[in-house]
Formats: C-alpha cells, sequence, structure tokens
C-alpha cells in the first residue's frame, strides 16, 4: 500500500513537469548554457598582452612577439596616456643599457604577463648577442635557435627589468581586481531575486489587483514600486559598498560616493529588471528558473572572466548587458581612481537601461488594466 502511494506521488510530479514546460526548458538549457559559456571562456587561447616600444632594438621587439606579446611601437609620453585609459598593458623602453618597463598596473594577471614578457626577451637577446648564436634553418624549413637549448654554467641572467606601476602597486592581489566587479554582480543578483520574488507575491496575494482597481496610473505604480524598493536597495547598496572598502579591503582610489553611485544604478537596473521579469513568471519558482537564463549569462558575460581572447560574437554579447558597463564603471573608480567624466559614458548606459525597462514595466501592466 505504501509503495502504491508513493508511485501515485511520483506519477504527480511527473504529470506537474509535463505541464510546467517552461520548467523542463529551464531544467535543461540553462545549466548547458552556462557550461557552453564557460567552455569558451576558459577554452580562449592564451591572453598576448598589448606592449607598447619604446628606443629598444628590433631583435628586441621580435623576441617579445617571439614570448607571445603583441607589439607596436609609441613615444612616451602617448605611451603612458594609453596605459593610463587601459589603451595597453604596458611600455618597454632602454635607457642607459636598463630596460624599464611601465605598466597598466590594475591587473595582476596581465602585469605578470607583460613582466614575463620583457625578461624573456631579454634572456633570448642577451644570450643572442654574447654568443652570436644564429638559428639554423634545417633541411624541410624546420628552424632551430641554439640560443633556447644551450645551457651555460657561467651565464649570469640580466638584472630584473624596472618596473613603474601607472596604476596600483606590485601589491596588489590578484583577487583585487575583481572585487569591483564583485560587488555590482553582488548587488545585482540579490536585488532581481528580492525585487523579483516580492512582485509575484504581490500578485498572487492580490494586492497587485486591488491597487490597479484604484484609479492609480500603471506608471504611478511603477514608479511607486521603483521607490518603495529602491530605498531598500539604496541602503543594501551603501552597506555592501563600504563593507567592501572599509572592511573587506578592496582598492578604492577613486570616490566612495561615486562608487555608491554606480552601485545604486546597477541595483535600479536589476530592481526593474526582476520586476519586468516576475510579470511573467506565476511563482516565485519561476523567477528563480528565470534567473538561471537572464541573470547569470550576464555575469559569466560581465567581465569577471577575461573575454578578451574569446569569439567575437561573445564580445559583442557582452557588450548588450547592463552588467558589463556596470563592472566597466566600477574597476575604472576604484583600481584607476576615474572620476566622473571617465565612468559618464557607462552610467548612461546604465540609466538608459533603466528608462527602457521602466517603460517596458508600464507596457507589461497592460495584461491586468489598460490605462
Amino acid at each position: 500500500m505504501a509503495m502504491r502511494s508513493a508511485v501515485a506521488v511520483t506519477i504527480r510530479i511527473l504529470r506537474q513537469f509535463k505541464h510546467d514546460p517552461r520548467t523542463l526548458f529551464m531544467m535543461l538549457v540553462a545549466p548547458i548554457l552556462a557550461l557552453f559559456i564557460l567552455n569558451t571562456i576558459f577554452g580562449a587561447p592564451d591572453y598576448e598582452p598589448l606592449i607598447l616600444t619604446g628606443d629598444v632594438p628590433g631583435d628586441f621587439v621580435t623576441a617579445l612577439e617571439d614570448a607571445g606579446a603583441k607589439t607596436e611601437s609609441a613615444g612616451q609620453d602617448n605611451a603612458v596616456r594609453r596605459l593610463e585609459d587601459a589603451e595597453a598593458d604596458g611600455f618597454v623602453t632602454l635607457e642607459d643599457d636598463t630596460v624599464r618597463v611601465w605598466v597598466e598596473g590594475s591587473d595582476v594577471s596581465k602585469t605578470g604577463a607583460v613582466v614575463r614578457a620583457v625578461t624573456q626577451a631579454q634572456m633570448k637577446t642577451l644570450v643572442s648577442l654574447e654568443l652570436d648564436l644564429k638559428p639554423v634553418t634545417l633541411p624541410g624549413g624546420m628552424v632551430i635557435d641554439p640560443s633556447e637549448f644551450l645551457s651555460l654554467p657561467d651565464f649570469e641572467p640580466p638584472a630584473a627589468p624596472e618596473v613603474t606601476y601607472v596604476h596600483g602597486s606590485e601589491d596588489m592581489q590578484i583577487f583585487d581586481y575583481y572585487g569591483p566587479v564583485f560587488i555590482g554582480v553582488f548587488i545585482f543578483f540579490f536585488v532581481f531575486i528580492t525585487s523579483g520574488i516580492s512582485f509575484v507575491r504581490e500578485r498572487t496575494g492580490g494586492t497587485l489587483e486591488r491597487l490597479l482597481a484604484s484609479p492609480i496610473r500603471r506608471w504611478e505604480l511603477v514608479l511607486g514600486y521603483v521607490q518603495g524598493f529602491g530605498l531598500f536597495t539604496l541602503l543594501q547598496s551603501t552597506i555592501v559598498v563600504a563593507a567592501a572598502i572599509y572592511w573587506v579591503k578592496f582598492p578604492n582610489l577613486g570616490s566612495f560616493w561615486l562608487v555608491l553611485v554606480i552601485a545604486l544604478s546597477m541595483a535600479l537596473v536589476s530592481l526593474l529588471l526582476g520586476v519586468l521579469v516576475s510579470e511573467f513568471a506565476n511563482t516565485e519558482l519561476q523567477v528563480m528558473q528565470l534567473l538561471q537564463i537572464v541573470v547569470i549569462p550576464q555575469i559569466l558575460l560581465s567581465g569577471m572572466l577575461d573575454l578578451s581572447q574569446t569569439p567575437a560574437w561573445m564580445q559583442f554579447l557582452s557588450r548588450i548587458f547592463p552588467v558589463t558597463y556596470g563592472a566597466d564603471a566600477m574597476r575604472a573608480v576604484m583600481l584607476r581612481g576615474e572620476g566622473l567624466s571617465g565612468v559618464s559614458a557607462d552610467l548612461a548606459v546604465l540609466w538608459a537601461f533603466i528608462a527602457v525597462l521602466f517603460v517596458a514595466n508600464v507596457a507589461a501592466l497592460r495584461k491586468y488594466r489598460r490605462i
């Protein structure tokens, strides 16, 4: 008898899935989509740092390229400006037989790639010059560079290059680069959940129906929700940003208040997106299911992971998501000390998303009331 009851419950659950294709779709597609994105990102080629070259020999430039770097010739003033704008990863020049390197500095992994490439180029160039070793071409076209295989017991390696940081410092840890993104992503994630579930409860509890039965207009209703939830998101954003900077000790070279403005802008985007998604969900579970399609891909493509070597279509896709602009602005302020003018374009995009989502929420309420 007990077994029969268990079978009956099993059949009922399977019938629920049959009549709820959305749940079945989310269970199958969402994890596959996430795995596909991660595989594309981690399967991309190794990062090739862009190193600007000043007064250095041509052999040294060739050695940099052999070490996996991309090179461009530039004067020192132009190179430093490009490093300040994060348009390049490093700049190398030769002064009084000393190799000097300027690095952008905000990303520890890219800084390491620049220093490794320069060090390898130093080693290869010095060995080739001192021993006058020439590459040998074998029959069949294979080229062998003896300097790569010869062991020299008395060889003294070149002095380490002098490194100057345009942003950051040698004490920066790799997690410091991801900290600003985590702040924005966590705020975006939790505001979406809170707003989406809360709005579903408003509908299922009959509150939304009673409000729409009153003379209130749809845009006034959406504005009221934004203002109400917005006060809580302001409090949440303030606490999270303050804790990240003053307790967790994420580096912040810019204004605390500008970081807070960016975080609040991301929270408002997430708030309106959560409300919009919840208008197409019937239960709290469906909100969580939609989160897997609406939010998780945005987080993976936000810049939390390096996308510079991924296919062009993936880089384009990342630019149509609001989280990317929030993450870029966070890094610009906290790691490079940018002011309002430096992140105005990113903030403009975030507020454009806010305006579009506000209008979309007003339009979505038409299915509940026409005026």
